[in-house]
């Protein structure tokens, strides 16, 4: 039974976690109050987050054992502004400033686009899942800063998710919110292409989300995803970022330039030693993202903005003042990596990297699948979840909430990997493509069922922070939507295709202005998954509850 009606004041959280950034507010707000960076520092337990960065002597014959106990240590704190400064940066000589044992972390995997780090599949039952020691602490950051101190548990929480997004990952998630540090009253997953439409009034269309990581092309029919249709390239903006980082050593070196040096470095007159490579390659990328957020590094080329760009550079000052000129077609070239079949052949060699990490996780994961009985807590109608705390534990009613604090809960990746073996498979034989934008969201289209494909084209929503490439608001959607149109038009010349896309503020935010749409909803409040139903039903609810 529902411990929400419809007269409660409800004051729902959105949260959206994705690889980029972090978006965290109230529900029927039009921006999120919380956006910060996913890539976060983060120090595991037992390190001193001021020292220096401690030397662990081991044998040979011990490095993997020490590695895989490093792993297991959860995480314990989250740095968030590290970009342009080193962590520990409070002595006043620059010279002894260093980051000491903190370590970058991302909540999502670059391989698989998960909330799971595949690489801990061979620990022992329980703990070294990052994910979720991130979650709570990104969660537990954005109350904080942003929410006027907001208590988790007094507020419903609606979280985002990806289409692909599979059930043992949606499972343990549940759990993660129910029986974690959080102690949600009530949670719902929503998928993050059916948010986007609804961002942009409709429940049917193409979704286009090109983000950080990777771009994935989603048909969405009534309000439900069509996972036949999902098409996801490697390509994102991460991959466009490298591109520029490139572009701009060699254009400063052919300017008989040096390297150029990331701020932190020119703050200090160079006195500031060179990070660990880690940190000292992210401050580098975040130069190159200004270049390409200010329109200098990569430009769509369209036929009404080509001839004003082809006659001059576009002058980019970095951060030591340096000015480093890139001609226009260098620029077009880094926006074509994904937009394009002009750049195949890099895509190519983009999706066979990919490939191979895919295969190298799932040959791993089969390696080590050695009790086929711990699998099926994720798979079985009558799953509780896979926590050290309820596996194996028999259901219980929900009791009125205790004072006492709630002893952790430990979550074990090895199980995880091994369920998600399936889910991989198909990423890598189905989903994956190396085609350029436009051919990924014809593709998705023909793949469903005939009588959709008209409604799947009109309706062409793009969100993701690709979709702000200049050099004009419209440059993308116009592009996509003459390119779209040449393709079809060859077999099906009276169908339309119109793109959709709120403004260029609101794009990088668009599936979570749906969320915000929707958790504010007067009949949502019939949809969240309460505690008293997922401790009756267990973690598997959330395959019915939220589709």
């Amino acid at each position: 039974m529902s411990i929400f009606s419809s007269g409660d004041p409800l004051n729902a959280i959105v949260c959206d976690v994705g690889q980029y950034a972090t978006k965290i507010g109230f529900a029927g707000e039009d921006y999120p109050r919380a956006y910060f960076r996913s890539n976060v520092a983060a120090i595991r337990e037992g390190d001193d987050p001021n020292a220096p960065k401690t030397k662990t002597t081991t044998t040979t014959s011990s490095n993997d054992d020490q590695k895989q106990k490093e792993k297991r240590r959860p995480i314990v704190d989250l740095n968030y502004d590290y970009y342009n400064r080193p962590i520990c940066s409070r002595a006043s000589d620059p010279k002894e400033w260093h980051d000491g044992n903190w370590e970058t972390q991302n909540p999502v995997d670059a391989t698989t686009g998960l909330w799971y780090d595949p690489h801990s599949y061979n620990e022992s039952s329980g703990g070294g899942a990052d994910w979720y020691d991130q979650l709570e602490l990104m969660v537990q950051h954005g109350y904080k800063t942003s929410l006027a101190n907001a208590q988790p548990e007094n507020h419903p929480f609606l979280l985002m998710e990806k289409s692909y997004n599979p059930p043992p990952i949606r499972q343990q998630t549940l759990e993660c919110l129910f029986e974690g540090a959080l102690q949600m009253p009530a949670v719902f997953l929503a998928k993050d292409a059916t948010l986007a439409c609804y961002a942009c009034g409709r429940t049917t269309g193409t979704v286009v989300d090109m983000g950080y990581g990777g771009t994935t092309v989603t048909p969405v029919y009534e309000g439900y995803v069509e996972t036949k249709g999902i098409h996801r390239s490697p390509v994102g903006m991460l991959e466009m970022d490298e591109r520029i980082l490139q572009t701009l050593d060699h254009f400063g070196s052919k300017q008989k330039q040096p390297p150029f040096l990331p701020l932190y470095q020119v703050k200090h007159n160079k006195s500031t030693p060179r990070r660990a490579d880690p940190f000292h390659h992210l401050a580098r990328l975040y130069v190159a993202q200004g270049c390409r957020e200010e329109g200098v590094g990569a430009a769509v080329d369209t036929t009404s903005t080509a001839v004003a760009f082809a006659a001059r550079n576009a002058p980019f000052t970095l951060p030591d003042g340096q000015t480093v000129n890139i001609p226009p077609n260098h620029r077009f070239a880094v926006a074509n990596l994904l937009l394009d079949k002009d750049e195949q052949e890099r895509r190519d060699e983009i999706v066979e990297a990919r490939k191979k990490k895919l295969s190298s996780y799932i040959n791993d994961a089969n390696a080590n699948s050695d009790n086929d009985k711990e699998t099926k807590v994720f798979t079985d109608a009558s799953a509780v979840g896979i926590s050290s705390t309820r596996r194996g534990r028999k259901r219980q009613a929900s009791s009125p909430k205790k004072e006492t604090p709630q002893p952790k809960t430990s979550f074990s990746n090895r199980l995880l990997q091994k369920a998600c073996i399936p889910y991989l498979q198909t990423y890598l034989e189905e989903h994956l493509t190396a085609s350029p934008l436009p051919a990924m969201v014809c593709d998705a289209a023909y793949r469903c069922d005939r009588d959709q494909q008209p409604q799947l084209l009109g309706n062409v929503v793009l969100a993701g922070g690709g979709a702000c490439l200049g050099p004009t608001e419209q440059a993308v959607p116009d592009f996509l939507r003459e390119k779209v149109e040449t393709m079809i038009h060859a077999h099906t010349p009276g169908w339309r295709v119109k793109v959709l896309s709120p403004g260029i503020t609101e794009r990088k935010v668009c599936s979570w202005l749906g969320g915000s749409i929707l958790g504010s909803l007067g009949t949502f409040h019939e949809m969240w998954i309460t505690r008293a139903e997922y401790e009756e039903y267990g973690t598997a609810i959330v395959n019915r509850k939220c589709p």
